[in-house]
């Protein structure tokens, strides 16, 4: 589009007089140009050609949410298994601690026992003064010499 009030400026062919040989060059140049201009026309994407790669597009991406959807819902389901697996874990271990503890008590408390039990044997036996106490010497017969009178 031309400015108001500007003229065309003459080709440079119209000048010398000979109208054939730039009419022909403009001839190929528009020729040319058009051939282009189809071939640019014929690679640009039409409205349903848009479309269609919009509705491609919102496919494969629906696709792929709904794949990280079931990844997330996965991971979910495995992080709740693994969180009731260490609820286990500790239930149990506070349930051997109770235990160990339990077992201490007890063994404190069977302890005592055992040592009032030999306590309570000991005072039932009777002691001989200058009777010599060895490990292999035997009770009765060392009582019956000294009731003779000997060593």
């Amino acid at each position: 589009m031309r400015p108001a009030g500007k003229k065309a400026a003459a080709s440079p062919g119209a000048e010398s007089g000979t109208d054939s040989e730039p009419s022909s060059a403009k001839g190929e140049a528009l020729s040319q140009i058009t051939t282009e201009l189809a071939e640019i026309l014929a690679n640009m994407f039409t409205k349903s050609d848009k479309a269609a790669m919009v509705s491609m597009l919102r496919a494969a991406i629906r696709e792929e949410f709904l794949e990280v959807r079931r990844d997330l819902t996965a991971l979910e389901q495995r992080v709740s298994e693994l969180e009731n697996e260490n609820l286990q874990a500790i239930q149990h271990s506070q349930a051997a601690d109770h235990a160990t503890a339990r077992q201490g008590s007890v063994l404190l408390e069977l302890h005592r026992q055992v040592e009032d039990l030999d306590n309570r044997g000991r005072r039932n036996n009777s002691r001989v003064r200058g009777l010599p106490e060895a490990d292999n010497e035997d009770l009765f017969e060392a009582l019956t010499q000294l009731r003779r009178g000997g060593p």
